[in-house]
């Protein structure tokens, strides 16, 4: 505290001065829980519901780590429970579900946070418990009212194969006869994911599918071995990742990073060697200003395409607003060598020349 209140009162820091994220020290308290920080920042005039680069705000933050006495402290300070500054990152409630903070998730709904409110992405409170995998909160969630067939949170258990998240939701009343997506039922999916245990505790409550002529346990694992199954899932992950491809690009455009690479990471579950999936998630990392992990992403593009120079160009583009430049300069050149007529790579190129010149002319100087 005292360290703190020498920078802010002695030295002049601003109380909300910005990290590369859009984070302030007030986000920091808030993820460590420190409460009498919190309230001398906020006493300095720290912001304490503006967010960051990525949409989340102090309350957020505490949320997902799970700083009860900051949740509490902030909401006194009449932040809203449901304070929602982009639609990707959801409402707090969301964030305390998807980290599996059941303490948390009790305080918001004592506060009356929306039990049902969900992201563009189609994450909902009882959704991210589930894709937690934590029973407690799922619990808390249907206590409090959750909409147990919304977003299919039965279709998330069954492909985490959380066996006792499953139960719970059909002892509380999720319809195992809803369509999930494209058609699919919830039986069918465990079968696709290879979920035995949970097509044997959704058998009893299913109807009967047609193309199951033996309905029985062993029928389903006679039809999943057939090659009408075997099609239908071909044909529906074809659709899903063209689908995702499509929301990822419109989401791009609208410039909603977020969103973009939600729906790319989606494609990477169901094709992780398409190298472009990565470069897009790169470039969208590049955009929010993640210079870290745009080059993780240009990096695995660049080990499934090696002779694509696309990769090389993400990397450089990574190197150069991590600044460093010599590293960026060497994966342009690389990129060059591989298509020498490339004038976009060419003039990146130029750009980390001027700049690496321009860094050792000022280490020189200095």
């Amino acid at each position: 505290m005292e360290i703190c209140q020498y920078f802010v009162e002695d030295l002049g820091f601003p109380v909300d001065f910005l990290r590369p994220k859009g984070d302030t020290p007030l986000f920091l308290a808030a993820l460590r829980g420190h409460v009498a920080m919190a309230r001398y920042l906020i006493s300095q005039g720290a912001n304490f519901v503006a967010p960051n680069r990525e949409g989340a705000t102090p309350l957020h933050y505490a949320a997902r780590a799970g700083q009860d006495e900051v949740v509490k402290y902030l909401l006194s300070l009449g932040v809203p429970v449901d304070v929602t500054c982009n639609h990707a990152t959801g409402a707090p409630l969301i964030m305390a579900a998807l980290c599996g903070q059941a303490s948390t998730v009790e305080v918001l709904l004592q506060h009356h946070a929306d039990v049902n409110g969900a992201t563009s992405t189609d994450y909902t409170p009882l959704f991210s418990s589930v894709y937690a995998g934590s029973l407690e909160c799922t619990k808390l969630l249907i206590k409090a009212g959750a909409d147990l067939n919304l977003k299919c949170p039965l279709d998330m258990a069954i492909y985490k194969g959380s066996i006792e998240i499953v139960k719970c939701l059909l002892e509380a009343g999720a319809d195992p006869n809803v369509c999930i997506e494209n058609g699919w039922l919830p039986i069918e999916r465990a079968v696709m994911f290879g979920k035995w245990d949970i097509v044997e505790i959704l058998f009893p409550l299913t109807s009967p599918i047609p193309e199951v002529h033996d309905w029985s346990v062993d029928g389903i694992l006679q039809y999943a071995k057939s090659n009408g199954f075997k099609e239908k899932c071909k044909a529906i992950w074809e659709k899903n990742l063209a689908d995702l491809k499509l929301k990822a690009a419109d989401s791009f455009k609208k410039e909603e990073y977020v969103n973009a690479i939600f729906f790319y990471t989606k494609a990477i579950e169901i094709d992780s060697c398409d190298a472009a999936l990565y470069s897009n998630v790169s470039l969208c990392m590049h955009r929010m200003g993640d210079g870290e992990m745009a080059l993780k992403d240009a990096l695995i593009a660049r080990r499934l395409r090696p002779e694509w120079p696309k990769a090389y160009y993400r990397i450089g583009a990574a190197f150069m607003l991590l600044e460093e430049y010599e590293e960026a300069s060497q994966a342009f050149m690389d990129g060059l060598i591989l298509d020498p007529t490339n004038m976009e790579i060419e003039k990146a190129h130029r750009e980390a020349m001027d700049c690496l010149k321009k860094s050792h002319f000022a280490e020189e100087s200095g």
